[in-house]
Formats: C-alpha cells, structure tokens, sequence
C-alpha cells in the first residue's frame, strides 16, 4: 500500500511539474491533432490522449519491472543478500539518480529545450479511431528530458506494479490539464514556460541528487 500511495503521490507530482513543459513540447502535437480534425477535434484530441495515456502507462510497467529485476537479479544470480550490501540499498534508486542527473547537464550545456520532430507522426494523426490511438501511443517515443525523466523515476520504484501507477498517474495529471489547456486556451504564458525551461535543468539534478542520498543512506555494512 505503501509503495501505490507513494506512486500515485509521485506520479501526480510530477505530472503538475510537467505541464508548462508539455505545453512547449508537446502542444503543437495537440494543436496539430485539432486543426487535421476541426469537424470532430475534441474527439480525435481525446482518442489521442487515450492512446497516450496507454503507452505511458505501458512503458511505465517496463520500466518499473526493469528496475524490479535490478533489485532481485544480485540476491538470485550473484550473491546472497546477507552478504550483499548494495542490495539493501536498492540498485534501482541508483539508476534514475544517475540518469537524472545526466539529462539535467545534458539540459543545461544546451541551454535549453528542444523541440522534437513530430514528422514522423503526421500520418497518424488523422483517420480512424484505431490510426489516432495508435499515434498518441507512439509519443512515448519522444525524444523528451521531462520523459526520460519520468522512466527514471519509473525504474527507482523498483516494481513493475509501482512503475505502472507511478506513469499513469503522470500521464493522467499532465493530460488532463493539456486537454483543458489546448481546448480552453494556453493555461501558461510564454513568461511562465520559459522560467521552467530554464529551471528544468536544476530541478533534474536536484531530483538525482536525491535519489542518490537515498541509496546511499540504504547501503548495509557487511
């Protein structure tokens, strides 16, 4: 129970963290949705979300179950646990610290965000049900910092169970108000984007830093 409330509460999180970011990455997407389907856009708008909001939620099983084996692969194939030290500190905690970190410097010697190429999915966005679906599913493969993020985070609940509800609970937060942002109007001016855009960077290496405190803090003498 522990660990769902910790997801939940994480995933939420960070999906409110994550809105005037996806605002700037991703609303052109949504916009774009829209304007191919102006007949029926808050429809197709919500069949893409849906398809989002699965892949997430998918990939967030993935990664979860990634970092599940990370914690028990040692104790089974290596060593025993008594004598094991790191495995107390739970190898999946190490993992999103030190992939965070590395996308918050990536971030900053860049200077700033950029815009991925959504090209590749301009033949999704129109048709049927099923094509759109599919399309908002294959944003989870984005090129994004604010996603990679998320994976980490992702892998550090070190379950696959907690990995599913820590992502969905991402997806449906940020969805919800992107959903409210692209059909009311932006929520988020360009003064308010740029300030997370420029603070994204920190807030990655603090979210890194912390992750690696724990693990330490959890390291077992011999």
């Amino acid at each position: 129970m522990e660990l769902l409330i910790g997801s939940i509460l994480a995933g939420v999180g960070l999906g409110w963290i994550a809105v005037p970011h996806c605002y700037g990455m991703c609303g052109p997407l949504h916009i774009s949705v829209c304007a191919l389907n102006r007949t029926k856009s808050f429809t197709q708008l919500s069949l893409f979300n849906f398809g989002r909001i699965c892949g997430y939620t998918f990939a967030g099983f993935l990664f979860g179950a990634f970092g599940e084996f990370i914690n028990l692969g040692p104790s089974r194939f290596c060593c025993e646990l008594s004598i094991y030290p790191i495995r107390g500190a739970l190898l999946s905690l190490l993992f999103p610290g030190v992939t965070i970190i590395v996308v918050g410097i990536c971030l900053l010697k860049r200077k700033q965000l950029k815009l991925p190429s959504f090209n590749w999915l301009s033949k999704m966005l129109t048709g049927g049900r099923t094509k759109i679906v599919a399309g908002g599913a294959c944003t989870t493969l984005i090129p994004c910092g604010m996603l990679y993020a998320a994976f980490a985070m992702a892998v550090g609940t070190g379950s696959w169970l907690g990995g599913t509800i820590f992502m969905l609970s991402f997806v449906l937060t940020q969805t919800f108000f992107m959903q409210l942002g692209i059909s009311v109007g932006h929520l988020f001016g360009n003064n308010f984007k740029n300030f997370f855009n420029t603070s994204f960077p920190w807030l990655c290496i603090l979210i890194g830093l912390i992750y690696i405190f724990i693990f330490i803090s959890k390291i077992k003498p011999i």
